[in-house]
């Protein structure tokens, strides 16, 4: 049987508490998780809790980034145990309960000694850590090792897939149908796109250019937006899914340099590829290249980014063994951990650098739009955050017409301008003929 204790600081964690209820009981049925709201009225709270931590079969502790904070100022003139977080941790591991800790801030696994002496056994089990917009991936493997550990089925109820009980439809002909429109769809709206951009940046002859060149316009205005601006979200994305899948924080030193790195190798890798597509175009990286480049150079540049992303992967997959180690021999590996990762970021910086150096010149063309669109197009990947933490606040199901139309106003706002940006800077830079 499935009995499982919510403990959590209302000051810290009571909305994320909520959504972890939510899911376990989804998951494990409505009997199988107790959380201090549903007390009945009249009851000892303290007896009732403690009655409750006995019964239970593990305890699920919440750990926000006012964690430490709020232990300092519980403990300021009292007793360690006056404080109801700490009694709860406290009575747990001496109960002998197996803890499950969710971190749900940019905090790391606490150091024993900065705990107090009742609970320093807390920092010996593994954690999850479920920042957004991770949180769900963590959730999941809360529920793999609450399965595992009482011997219940490892998978999802059918159909149930997120945090808040959201249920997606089987895939099917229906679902094949919907992609090909959404397909076509996002086609027509690049090729109006594309004839947009070309009336801003000819109005004589850009309306009587042929499809195919408005279509191809608009992909390039896609796909430049895209790079720019939803790329360093997507690598953020990315990198909070394994890492919260893998049990490691995201917001320590080498979670933000693979971020880095990973929106780096996009934005970068992608740019290339798309000035790959001018006639005559060549990469000039600095410092390293004679003024008449041969095919070996070129050949040992391509050796050398292919070392940089495999030192990248390589640094992933050593942190969770390093993470496993103790003492001088942990500290000493997470050195080298994050000095790889900044070796790589000052690479991809470099790389970087390269391409801006090798840019084509606008000659008498207005540099603004090309600098005012690639400062604009960012913000796209700040809204997409924004939107992440709305969903971290209110929960995937509560949902609310004036906050869903104020982003639809900022998004549609900042496509217009990147759109009319970019007619007239990358356009032309892109297509000097226009």
């Amino acid at each position: 049987m499935i009995n499982l204790f919510i403990s959590y600081r209302r000051s810290d964690s009571m909305h994320a508490a909520q959504r972890v209820r939510m899911c376990l009981r989804e998951r494990f049925g409505e009997d199988a998780v107790f959380i201090d709201r549903e007390i009945p009225p009249g009851k000892d709270w303290q007896q009732h809790l403690e009655e409750m931590l006995v019964a239970s079969t593990g305890v699920v502790l919440m750990i926000g980034d006012e964690f430490f904070k709020l232990l300092r100022k519980h403990r300021l003139g009292q007793t360690e145990l006056s404080d109801p977080l700490v009694w709860e941790i406290a009575t747990a591991l001496r109960l002998g309960k197996t803890l499950y800790p969710v971190l749900i801030g940019r905090i790391d696994m606490p150091d024993p000694a900065k705990l107090p002496e009742s609970i320093r056994g807390l920092a010996r089990y593994q954690a999850v850590f479920a920042r957004e917009p991770a949180f769900d991936a963590a959730i999941g493997e809360l529920v793999k090792a609450v399965a595992v550990n009482h011997d219940a089925p490892a998978v999802l109820p059918a159909q149930v897939t997120a945090v808040d009980g959201h249920r997606e439809p089987a895939a099917g002909p229906g679902a094949l149908l919907s992609a090909l429109l959404m397909s076509g769809l996002v086609l027509a709206l690049l090729w109006w796109a594309g004839r947009l951009i070309l009336w801003m940046s000819d109005p004589v002859g850009g309306t009587s250019r042929p499809s195919e060149s408005a279509l191809w316009h608009g992909l390039r205005f896609g796909l430049s937006t895209a790079l720019w601006g939803i790329g360093p979200y997507l690598a953020y994305w990315l990198v909070a899914q394994l890492r919260a899948r893998a049990r490691l924080p995201i917001f320590n030193t080498h979670g933000l340099l693979t971020v880095f790195n990973l929106a780096g190798i996009l934005v970068s890798g992608g740019s290339f590829l798309l000035l790959s597509t001018l006639p005559g175009w060549q990469l000039r990286p600095l410092g390293i290249f004679p003024a008449e480049p041969q095919a070996q150079h070129f050949a040992l540049l391509a050796l050398g980014l292919l070392a940089i992303v495999m030192v990248a992967v390589g640094t992933a997959f050593a942190e969770p063994m390093v993470r496993t180690m103790t003492g001088a021999r942990r500290d000493w590996g997470m050195r080298a951990v994050n000095t790889s990762s900044a070796a790589v970021a000052g690479c991809g910086l470099w790389f970087a650098a390269s391409i801006l150096h090798s840019l084509p010149g606008l000659g008498a063309n207005d540099p603004v739009p090309v600098v005012g669109y690639l400062m604009l197009c960012p913000s796209l990947s700040l809204l997409a955050v924004a939107w992440t933490y709305r969903v971290s606040l209110l929960g995937g199901r509560s949902r609310s017409w004036q906050i869903d139309s104020l982003f639809a106003l900022v998004l549609g706002l900042l496509l217009l301008c990147a759109l009319a940006l970019f007619a007239f800077g990358p356009t032309r830079l892109l297509a000097p003929g226009l």
